[in-house]
This record gives structure tokens, C-alpha cells and sequence, in this order.
């Protein structure tokens, strides 16, 4: 394991494509393994459930009836509940395993991002980080749960996370617009009333109209700026480096996705980056 001196200081900065289920947690997978430290933000195209590592399908899943739907399903490499997509903005966050680092100011770090980004818009969130455990949580946005961001204790983001050999891979999703209503047709009526009570959009929340490609590229372009400078690259002799990220934008390959490179947009210091 490295050292938290040993750290690269570099951010990689992803803004992706909306892509099918098994593509974007494929590109996910990709990222841990390479263990670099990176921010990918991306959407999900078509509308799609994702269940938590080893989660069982529930029994309201129908695999013949989602895919007539257009809808798609699939396990993510990080833990938690059932998570909703098609009116969020997801983000992979790989940092690196070294000593030094402390995981609890790491998920702060990841959650403090999303309150700021909320800020941003006029809304006040606040992140929580502990919660009573009760056994594993069966949807991420009807039941509170560590490393959720939430506005007037409704969940508007969670996050989960897995180790890897030489990397922990952090995964959110921010919620934007409702659900899609082809996504809330297929939902038992127990859990869509669960929703309405418990979560609560980013747009809802500001009482404005977002969009969730405008969304992701703010928070992909204030990354750098709202991650504490002491996280996760601090050091050369005790003293702050400076952190510096590259931009990408990656090309959506619906067919090769698993061979496709980003493409450079931009290099910048974060004190740089506007959006």
C-alpha cells in the first residue's frame, strides 16, 4: 500500500456520455483497476435500476417486462439499496489506498462536494454521515443511510463504495428531475409513495428547471476547487502539492464503450475552473 506521500496530485476529470447500465458500471470497473485518481460524471440512457453488490432482485423486477419497457437493470460493484436512473447525475470517485488517508474524510469530502453543489443552486443540504444501522437498506432514496446528502431530511444523494487492490471506488448518484415516468409505471405503488415522501429532487428542491447535463458539468468543473486541498494529495514532507485535473469528454461508443478512450477537452488548475 502507498503512502499518502507517494500520491499522484493529479485529477482525472471525466464528463461522460449517457450509455446503457452494463457499460457505464464496465467503465466504472475499468477505473478502479487502473487506480487513477479520477472524478467521472456521467447519465443513464435508457432509464435504469441498479441494485447494490449481491443484492437480490426483488420480485416486482421482471426481466421480459423491463426489457419490452425499454428499461434496463443491472448490480454495481459498491454496496447500498436499489438506486434510480434516467433523472440523476452519477459519479465514480477512484482514489488511491494509501496510509495516511483517512477513509471517513473521504466519503465527508465526496458528500461536502454534492452539499456545495446544492448550495450552488440556492438550496440548503447537509450531508450525513452516520446513521443507525438497520440491516442492509433495501432503496437508496426511501431510507436514510451514511453518506447521503439531504435537504429538509428529504435524500436527494447517496453514495456507496467498494475496496479494490490498490484503489476504493466511491459511487453517487444526485437525483435532479422526479424519477421518469416510464420508470415510476414499472415501480410497486408502495415504493413510488415511499419516494415522493423521503427524496426529493435537486429541481424540485430550488423550484427551478435543471437539466442534468447543465448539473454534471458544474460539478465536474468545481471538482477540484470543493475538494479539500489536504485530500487526497497532500503531501511532500507534510506541505499541500498543488492539485491539478484534466478534463475529458468521452465519446459515446454504444458498441465499443469497453475499447473507446476519452478524448482530452482541457488541462486546468483548479483555481481555473469556471462553470
Amino acid at each position: 500500500m502507498l503512502q499518502a506521500s507517494e500520491m499522484k496530485s493529479e485529477w482525472q476529470i471525466i464528463v461522460d456520455g449517457a450509455n446503457s447500465a452494463d457499460e457505464q458500471m464496465a467503465a466504472d470497473e475499468r477505473l478502479a483497476q487502473r487506480a487513477q485518481l479520477t472524478a467521472r460524471f456521467f447519465e443513464w440512457q435508457p432509464a435504469a435500476i441498479s441494485l447494490g453488490w449481491k443484492q437480490p432482485r426483488p420480485e416486482w423486477l421482471e426481466p421480459d417486462a423491463w426489457r419490452g419497457d425499454k428499461l434496463e437493470w443491472v448490480e454495481r460493484p459498491t454496496g447500498g439499496g436499489i438506486a434510480f436512473h434516467g433523472s440523476d447525475v452519477s459519479v465514480a470517485v477512484v482514489v488511491l489506498r494509501a496510509k495516511g488517508v483517512s477513509l471517513a474524510l473521504l466519503m465527508r469530502a465526496v458528500c461536502q462536494s454534492a452539499v456545495r453543489l446544492c448550495t450552488s443552486y440556492g438550496i440548503d443540504a447537509s450531508a450525513l454521515l452516520e446513521a443507525p444501522s438497520h440491516g442492509r437498506i433495501a432503496y437508496c432514496l426511501t431510507q436514510h443511510s451514511p453518506y447521503a446528502v439531504l435537504v429538509d431530511g428529504r435524500k436527494v444523494a447517496g453514495f456507496a463504495l467498494r475496496r479494490y487492490p490498490a484503489s476504493w471506488l466511491i459511487q453517487g448518484s444526485l437525483l435532479i428531475n422526479p424519477l421518469p415516468e416510464i420508470l415510476q409505471r414499472m415501480l410497486p405503488v408502495s415504493v413510488g409513495e415511499a419516494i415522493q415522501r423521503r427524496a426529493v429532487s435537486l429541481s424540485v428542491a430550488s423550484g427551478a428547471s435543471l437539466d442534468e447535463a447543465d448539473v454534471m458539468r458544474r460539478w465536474a468543473a468545481h471538482w477540484t476547487s470543493w475538494w479539500p486541498h489536504h485530500l487526497p494529495t497532500s503531501t511532500d514532507g507534510g506541505r499541500p502539492v498543488k492539485q491539478e485535473s484534466t478534463m475529458m469528454l468521452a465519446r459515446r461508443h454504444p458498441t465499443s464503450y469497453r475499447s473507446a478512450e476519452p478524448t482530452i477537452l482541457l488541462t486546468c488548475r483548479p483555481r481555473e475552473v469556471v462553470g
